[in-house]
């Protein structure tokens, strides 16, 4: 009895650690919905036939930078000789999903783009497609990776494609496509800034264009002096780039996907991280106007009011017309339009949210089975002395507590996606977190398994209680957050639920080892197993 339950139980724990383990590494892909209920939406497009205000647009996001840097000449120029306003970021306040939102209109909750880890097009109608249909011209640039690469068509995947490229401009093969007429990419911030310069010198009706360095310095440094001096030299550089544009014919918008906490980093909800600013100058814009409550879902729209073509048909957002030289009566068709739009966005993702709402009861009922197995499984092991079950075999769940105490530290006691350093850097302390609980749940175990008379029993026991403390725990979590998740899990389950799943890997795989110690330790004691 003793070995086939130390048996099933090391297969248990194996499995169990094979399976979770891989949930972690798959957790931003779970997230991910690859068909967000509004993009089954009836393509009906609205026009409200406003006037055309912009000959150009150059939309220029400078990803990372916050609302409360100062001291930037050429932007302050740009405010003074047009609006001043600030854009609340849509939480996760990550870059990729809030290229969406800028470029679509739609919050990362209901387009479906929730991380950086992005396998599947965007699904939802973009700013780009809508100046395309009006027989206008779109080019990008950007110093890192494509805005467009989010954005392809007649493809299921974003990844392993062979990009065409020549002399800076990239396209995707054929029959893949994009909603650009021209795409760049510089290798530097310094070959940036005569990109942008020839693009703006050309025929394109609307460029976006991607600026990362001061993203990249806020990770590495923090917001600090390099940071400052990051900004900048952005500044700086698209002074140089914009010099040709005429502000009489043409319009200019900055902004940001997002901000950076102190320590560097951003995909929580603080303040510093959720407000960036919003710059616009140009023909079209209302100088010196107010902005009421602008948010990055209203940038799309606004656009697409500049060049007098319809906004995206899921934008969830609204054209800033306060902020623009329209008459009364074109501002009200806007207004009207963006409402009846928004309205019927915003019913159908209220829908699929209140029909996921809640705990899966199968799970639950799932959970309670499994529960209630263990405990049966317990009492008829210990009555044929195959399990030693007390307080010291609480020992099997200390990984799992040294795992929930590591991603404290590693967070610095603020659990948002915020806090956690790079990638890189998240994986090296989380490896040491693991390697950590790994060896105190050992250390335990090891000591109640050596003084016990039976070590196969009490390793059963440890193990038992281990498992059990570790799937419960999991089950509950996964009960009310399992895929697919048509809300965004908020900055403390976005952090807890993989870091459970780590921790109950971990202290899975600590039973398997412990269960393989008592075996041997058995086999040299020559205990009868």
């Amino acid at each position: 009895m003793r070995l086939l339950a130390t048996a099933g139980l090391a297969v248990t724990a194996i499995v169990t650690a094979v399976v979770l383990g891989n949930r972690v590494r798959l957790w931003n892909e779970e997230l991910a919905l690859g068909s967000p209920p509004i993009a089954a939406m009836p393509d009906r497009i609205d026009d409200p036939g406003t006037p055309r205000l912009a000959g150009r647009v150059v939309l220029v996001i400078v990803d990372g930078l916050g609302a409360d840097e100062a001291g930037l000449p050429f932007l302050d120029e740009l405010r003074r000789r047009g609006v001043a306003a600030t854009a609340r970021v849509p939480y996760p306040t990550i870059s990729r999903p809030n290229y969406v939102t800028i470029l679509t209109g739609v919050p990362p909750r209901d387009s479906g783009v929730r991380t950086n880890r992005v396998v599947a097009p965007v699904a939802v109608d973009t700013v780009m497609d809508r100046v395309r249909a009006s027989g206008l011209r779109v080019a990008t640039a950007s110093d890192f990776g494509m805005l467009g690469s989010l954005f392809l068509r007649n493809t299921a995947s974003i990844t392993d494609i062979d990009w065409v490229e020549q002399d800076l401009r990239v396209a995707p093969p054929p029959p893949i496509a994009w909603p650009f007429d021209d795409a760049r990419r510089a290798r530097s911030l310094g070959e940036l800034g005569p990109v942008i310069a020839e693009l703006a010198a050309g025929d394109a009706a609307f460029i976006p264009v991607l600026v990362l360095d001061v993203d990249r310095v806020g990770h590495a440094a923090g917001v600090a002096d390099e940071y400052r001096a990051t900004a900048a030299a952005v500044d700086a550089m698209l002074r140089r780039a914009l010099a040709g544009i005429d502000l009489a014919r043409d319009a200019v918008i900055v902004t940001a996907d997002h901000g950076h906490v102190a320590p560097g980093g951003h995909g929580g909800d603080e303040r510093e991280v959720s407000r960036v600013p919003l710059v616009l100058a140009g023909s079209g814009i209302a100088a010196g106007s107010t902005a009421r409550d602008a948010r990055l879902i209203d940038i799309a729209p606004t656009v697409a009011a500049l060049l007098g073509v319809p906004a995206p048909r899921h934008a969830e957002g609204r054209a800033l017309v306060e902020l623009l030289a329209l008459s009364p009566e074109h501002a009200a068709r806007r207004v009207a339009s963006d409402a009846a739009r928004s309205r019927e966005v915003a019913a159908v993702g209220e829908a699929a949210r209140a029909e996921a709402a809640g705990p899966a009861a199968l799970r639950l009922v799932a959970l309670a089975a499994g529960c209630a197995i263990a405990f049966a499984f317990a009492v008829v092991a210990r009555r044929r002395g195959a399990l030693i079950a007390g307080p010291p075999a609480l020992a099997g769940a200390l990984g799992f507590a040294v795992v929930l105490l590591a991603m404290v530290v590693i967070t610095q006691g603020h659990m948002s996606p915020s806090y956690l350093p790079s990638l890189a850097r998240t994986e090296q302390r989380g490896a040491i977190g693991v390697a950590l609980a790994i060896a105190v749940q050992l250390v335990a175990s090891g000591r109640m398994v050596r003084r016990a008379p039976d070590p196969l029993a009490a390793a059963n026991g440890i193990a038992l209680v281990g498992l059990s403390v570790a799937l419960a725990v999991v089950g509950a979590v996964r009960a009310w957050l399992s895929p697919p998740h048509v809300d965004v899990p908020s900055p403390f389950w976005m952090i807890a639920v993989p870091t459970v799943d780590l921790a109950a890997a971990t202290c899975a795989l600590a039973a398997a080892v412990t269960l393989a110690l008592a075996a041997r330790c058995c086999m040299q004691r020559r205990v009868a197993c």
